[in-house]
């Protein structure tokens, strides 16, 4: 699947997409905007759409750099921080990751955003 590219403000940063039918139906449904807040560990924001998941897919907690949708709640969440208590937070399916140095661009970002994701 191609590379997603993800704009915060004045900031691009890239990920890759898994194979999962979440993330191909994500993919189709490119370009899109969120409005996402940051609270430290993510930036999350309600899914302007539903998307269809296996439920072999959704799982607790997440590894720094997953770009997840939670399908029960309709949240979209970019997560960067506090994977090692990251296991309390169930409903996770995961889309992509986003790695090295574009994940300390996410890291280094602070506030409320209106993100746009679209195909690189």
């Amino acid at each position: 699947m191609t590379t997603i590219k993800l704009v915060f403000g004045n900031t691009e940063v890239f990920a890759q997409p898994n194979d999962s039918q979440t993330a191909k139906a994500f993919a189709e449904k490119l370009p899109v905007t969120i409005p996402v807040g940051g609270t430290g560990i993510d930036f999350c924001g309600r899914m302007p759409f539903a998307l269809p998941y296996d439920e072999a897919d959704v799982h607790s907690g997440w590894v720094n750099g997953d770009v997840n949708y939670n399908p029960h709640g309709g949240w979209f969440a970019v997560l960067y921080g506090d994977e090692e208590h990251s296991g309390r937070y169930g409903d996770q399916v995961v889309m992509g990751r986003i790695e090295g140095s574009e994940l300390a661009k996410v890291q280094s970002l602070d506030g409320d955003f209106d993100l746009r994701i679209e195909l690189a």
